[in-house]
């Protein structure tokens, strides 16, 4: 199955010459996993997502992440996309 993993960083930011600024980094992966890939694997792959995104931005305002699993029913049955 494809499962798409996404993860954000932002936050406001001091800019000398701005009174408002703000800054996001966002990092997107898409991996094919077996259908008995457990919760605690997919965290895993997420963790190291965190950290590569803390990595590009130090101290962050709010760090978010969103995994997706594409699936359709056809013929009365799941079927994973990708």
């Amino acid at each position: 199955m494809k499962v798409e993993m996404e993860v954000k960083a932002f936050g406001e930011v001091e800019v000398q010459s701005a009174k408002d600024a703000f800054k996001s980094v966002e990092l997107m992966r898409v991996h094919k996993l077996s259908k008995d890939t457990t919760l605690g694997e997919l965290e895993a792959l997420l963790s190291s997502l965190f950290e590569e995104v803390e990595n590009g931005y130090k101290n962050p305002g709010q760090c978010l992440a969103k995994i997706t699993i594409r699936v359709k029913k056809e013929n009365g049955e799941i079927v994973y996309l990708g």
